[in-house]
């Protein structure tokens, strides 16, 4: 049975919608981000962000219980990736927020860091063997340009 809301088709696709999803709270992310710098250190932030963090990873587990099942592959390696892929996120999330504390503009840092997608496009490829297309790889070149423009 599958748990996810449903989303007419011909409204948005389902991966449209989430990515719609990301962008609001990721976006609020940012702007709180800001408003707490000028409060506590980033170590502190860090701290007080896993709590509810894990709010969320609880509600999730428990929602998914049932499509657990589905996943197939090493458990150990996914054990190992998953923890990887923490400490690659705690570690960008304190560096964002040190770059929101040394007072730079959040109208700066938080579009500047959202460029993180290139270390991933760059990584596919060389590691996974994904192919982009001409108008891809002028948008690798454009994100390149706005870091230039945004750091000056």
């Amino acid at each position: 049975m599958n748990t996810r809301p449903t989303i007419q088709k011909h409204l948005l696709p389902p991966w449209l919608f989430y990515c719609l999803l990301t962008i609001v709270f990721w976006g609020l992310w940012g702007i709180q981000s800001k408003v707490i710098m000028e409060r506590i250190s980033p170590l502190s932030n860090q701290v007080l962000f896993t709590p509810g963090l894990l709010l969320m990873v609880g509600l999730l587990w428990l929602r998914s219980r049932k499509s657990r099942s589905n996943v197939t592959g090493s458990l150990k390696r996914g054990i190992f990736f998953a923890f990887l892929t923490g400490v690659c996120g705690g570690v960008g999330n304190i560096a964002f927020f040190e770059a929101l504390t040394d007072g730079q503009q959040a109208s700066i840092v938080v579009p500047m860091t959202a460029l993180y997608p290139m270390v991933t496009v760059l990584l596919a490829m060389i590691f996974l063997g994904e192919k982009m297309n001409l108008y891809q790889w002028l948008g690798l070149v454009l994100a390149i340009g706005s870091i230039i423009i945004l750091g000056g």
